[in-house]
């Protein structure tokens, strides 16, 4: 068993502590959107910007838990944005996306490598640009999702299911928006839902706030370390 020890928050008490153990055949590592920030780079950002630095220490705690997940055979599961040829910009999502990011959904998150009959082809030749520690490799699922949440109008629960999967860990970004909406879905669908809270940031708003409204409402976190060590432990 991944054994672990989760924290929470109780309402009028604070954080508390809770001994967890998962079977390993029921847990998978949910990344969500965790592709460079700066697709035409390939980069998380410019080295002055002092949100790089932020997006370097994140990309290292995933890096932890993803190598220990791999390494203990546990299932891996990428979630990531796209651009469907569905009509989202005619959406009240898309002309609320479009509001509040200036910016029309499907040119945001266009990529190349994909079928054009299906979704819109961005400027770029390949798929999406990840940091090497953090890409997918070839049998590990990817799933792409076209909203905040990664279960909305994919096929991730059916996925989920035919796998028995029962537990989520999940990191990415952000911590505000689209790991929040996915989290939610998936605690709606009687998942249950852990988050590493160093494997994600909130943008410019507090993660730590953003962590503590996670432990109060949906679920547990734990540290990239812990979650590492403890799938270490299932490896001979």
């Amino acid at each position: 068993m991944l054994e672990l020890s989760g924290r929470y928050i109780r309402a009028g008490a604070g954080p508390q502590a809770e001994p967890l153990r998962l079977a390993p055949a029921e847990t998978a590592l949910l990344l969500v959107d965790v592709y460079y920030d700066d697709q035409a780079r390939g980069r998380w950002g410019p080295p002055e910007d002092p949100f790089t630095a932020r997006f370097a220490a994140m990309e290292g705690a995933i890096a932890t838990a993803l190598d220990a997940a791999r390494a203990a055979a546990l299932q891996v599961i990428y979630a990531t944005n796209s651009a469907p040829r569905i009509g989202v910009p005619r959406s009240a999502f898309g002309r609320h996306f479009r509001r509040a990011w200036g910016d029309e959904f499907d040119a945001a998150f266009a990529e190349g490598g994909v079928d054009p009959r299906e979704y819109h082809q961005g400027n770029r030749a390949t798929p999406l640009k990840f940091a090497p520690r953090l890409a997918p490799l070839p049998a590990e699922l990817y799933l792409r999702k076209h909203t905040y949440s990664a279960f909305f109008d994919t096929r991730l629960d059916t996925a989920l299911r035919n796998l028995g999967i029962h537990t989520l860990v999940c990191a990415g970004l952000w911590a505000n928006v689209c790991l929040a909406a996915t989290s939610l879905d998936a605690l709606y669908r009687n998942y249950e839902v852990i988050w590493l809270r160093d494997g994600t940031l909130a943008g410019s708003e507090d993660t730590g706030r953003w962590i503590a409204w996670f432990e109060e409402v949906v679920g547990f976190t734990v540290s990239s370390a812990e979650f590492a060590a403890a799938c270490r432990r299932l490896t001979p």
